[in-house]
């Protein structure tokens, strides 16, 4: 049900607007309509301030197209609202001004770095309520999913403004879906033939098995889709699809977000390919969704049979499809294919810990999740990260894991706490979306740190994988005696200590403890809990100097030592009567950056 307020603001638009039509031949008012919608999707549902960024996104335009004025807002919907449409409206005047400087006089209208950067800084400079840069996000998006309405050259301007500049801004605020969303329409405008061999390759990708019954979806797809192709090599037409096709390529941020959305939008899609052809472009698209839906139900299946229930600690399920755009951006970065963009697609699991009371618990809980997709899928040799023991500086923490999904391509799992996926999702910039008291930019951050730290919405960085062991390998070349790790077998955690190093740290010495509370050592960043544990891990290390203890079996009824051996996988697995067993217990290694916190 709307609130009063939402139903006023849709008429009052609607007179406003009357007679109005956008480029698309739609009423103008339609535009406001989606605008609110978007904003919807990435505000609480309830709230005074959630209330009224609805009614200015509605009437973002009114007092810069109409004749209305924001004396006549503020007394129809009050001074909060009114100051947001005046933001907006302020903001608007500005770009296009800027905009239309350097069509005129710089580079025939190319905007360089220094400059999206300098604009960046003045706009959220103008505004000092972060909603104001939230609505004209909105307002962006739904302009690029119709910019096919433009001319080629000013659709291009647009897209690269959107790009450099609110693209930015959105991870400052960190909307990383809708981000997403934005890069990849302005990659559709910007690189249309690349858009296009990219959607095909990851389709190919995606749908391709050799496992009996597998993907019974993509393959009903196939039978619906004669033309749907899964060839090694695709040949692009430049004039195969228009602007508008590659933009309906785009899967809509929500539709990633709310699985009914994404089971309605592929059966929709499938209906309506049988009654009319679909651009193979948005056929590619379907089958990228749709090979997620899969992988997300093979999990959830497996989590479902081989977890119980314990209250408080709810294990929940989503994904995500990574844009092109940050695809191909890793490819040039990397110089890898695309078959080595391990994250392209992603599943994350999250663990309840009722509100941090049980975050112990809910640790193991996560490596144990870790263990059972390692059952489910075969890991990538090197592409396991442990993120909860070695935390970015960013403070981000999960597991990720790379797997070799269901169809043999690769898909990236995370697993995290509750607490953990709060912090990665919302951290510091985003806390203003849920406070009903104001709150300005400036706790959003000058800096572009957050582009680069939390853009690990379900994302990492992917090494070329040629030498992986070697690779691999650096991280701990400068292990020493005394350095703490992890010993973790499925939920098991016990925290243990390197005794000594071996063939230049290619095998460790390791005694390991069974009376550390090792989980509660991980989940607790508190100072003075810290540093105790610190102390523990002395105090077993001198422990085993006293004892004389040097070789593996050594020890006591709560201490024994374990030789660890670095494997292919990029990680020490133990070694019993001096056979591997890569199926047992493995180290995870505590960063000396850590140990400077306790």
């Amino acid at each position: 049900m709307r609130p009063r307020q939402v139903v006023k603001a849709i008429a009052f638009a609607k007179k406003a607007h009357h007679g109005q039509f956008r480029k698309t031949g739609d009423p103008y008012f339609t535009h406001c309509i989606h605008t609110a919608r978007i904003l919807a999707m990435l505000v609480p549902s309830t709230g005074k301030r959630a209330i009224d960024t609805l009614v200015a996104g509605i009437l973002h335009d009114v007092v810069e197209d109409t004749s209305e004025s924001l004396l006549s807002i503020e007394e129809n919907f009050g001074e909060d609202v009114a100051k947001l449409v005046a933001g907006v409206s302020k903001i608007s005047y500005i770009n296009q001004l800027l905009r239309r400087h350097r069509r005129l006089n710089v580079n025939q209208g190319t905007l360089g770095h220094d400059e999206a950067n300098n604009l960046r800084v003045m706009l959220l400079g103008m505004v000092n309520d972060p909603r104001v840069v939230l609505i004209k996000l909105a307002d962006r998006l739904h302009n690029m999913r119709t910019i096919y309405a433009l001319q080629p050259s000013k659709a291009r301007a647009v897209a690269e403004e959107t790009l450099l500049i609110w693209c930015s801004l959105a991870s400052r605020l960190g909307l990383w879906a809708l981000k997403a969303e934005l890069e990849d329409l302005c990659f559709a405008v910007l690189q249309p033939q690349l858009f296009q061999k990219m959607r095909a390759d990851l389709s190919s990708m995606w749908s391709s098995s050799n496992r009996p019954g597998y993907l019974r979806r993509i393959i009903a797809w196939n039978e619906k889709n004669s033309t749907l192709g899964c060839e090694n090599s695709v040949t692009i037409d430049k004039d195969v699809s228009t602007m508008k096709d590659l933009l309906e390529a785009v899967v809509p941020f929500d539709i990633l977000l709310d699985r009914r959305k994404r089971s309605k939008f592929l059966n929709d899609l499938g209906l309506t390919s049988e009654t009319q052809t679909r651009p193979k472009v948005v056929q590619d698209a379907g089958i990228a969704l749709a090979s997620l839906a899969v992988c997300e139900e093979m999990l959830e299946r497996e989590l479902f049979i081989s977890t119980s229930y314990v209250p408080g600690m709810e294990v929940t399920l989503s994904s995500r499809l990574k844009s092109l755009y940050s695809i191909y951006s890793k490819m040039k970065r990397k110089d890898v294919s695309i078959n080595k963009v391990y994250d392209a697609r992603a599943l994350r699991v999250v663990v309840g810990d009722k509100n941090g009371t049980l975050h112990g618990p809910a640790i193991q809980c996560c490596y144990s999740l870790l263990d059972i997709v390692h059952r489910l899928w075969t890991p990538i040799d090197g592409e396991l990260d442990d993120y909860i023991i070695n935390p970015k500086p960013s403070g981000y923490q999960s597991l990720h894991t790379a797997v070799q999904g269901p169809d043999n391509a690769p898909l990236e799992v995370q697993i995290r706490t509750q607490k953990m996926h709060e912090y990665a999702e919302h951290g510091l910039a985003a806390h203003w979306l849920y406070k009903e008291t104001g709150n300005t930019l400036s706790s959003i951050g000058s800096t572009d740190e957050s582009e680069t730290e939390a853009s690990s919405y379900l994302s990492k960085d992917i090494d070329d994988q040629t030498s992986i062991e070697d690779d691999q390998f650096q991280k701990y070349q400068s292990l020493k005696a005394g350095h703490p790790v992890l010993r973790v077998e499925r939920s098991h955690l016990l925290a243990a200590v390197i005794i000594r190093v071996e063939k230049g740290g290619r095998e460790l010495l390791v005694a390991v403890s069974f009376g550390l509370a090792a989980s509660e050592a991980v989940a607790d960043r508190r100072s003075s809990f810290q540093i105790k544990q610190w102390e523990a891990y002395a105090r077993l290390f001198k422990k085993v100097s006293d004892e004389w203890w040097c070789e593996p079996g050594h020890g006591d009824w709560c201490t024994c030592l374990e030789k660890y051996t670095f494997c292919r996988d990029g990680m020490y697995h133990k070694e019993i009567h001096s056979i591997l067993k890569t199926g047992s217990s493995s180290l995870h290694m505590l960063s000396n950056a850590n140990r400077s916190d306790f």
